[in-house]
């Protein structure tokens, strides 16, 4: 039979695995979210205009389909 310590350093080791991996995807895929966004600006799908809401300055973004050819 388990003992509870043993139970909680598998849960405690699951979780950090769990959270490191976690972080390294996420930084990952945020790189490549900007590195798409500057492309998307690049190439005129991305505008953008900026507004005050409630005192506060927002950003309304726009983007076009991408056009494939067939």
């Amino acid at each position: 039979m388990m003992s509870i310590e043993l139970v909680s350093l598998l849960v405690l080791a699951i979780t950090l695995v769990g959270g490191i991996a976690s972080y390294y995807y996420g930084e990952d895929k945020y790189g490549k979210g900007i590195l798409d966004g500057i492309q998307m600006h690049n190439s005129g799908r991305l505008t953008y205009t900026t507004y005050i809401e409630d005192g506060q300055e927002m950003l309304k973004i726009d983007i076009k389909e991408e056009e494939y050819e067939e």
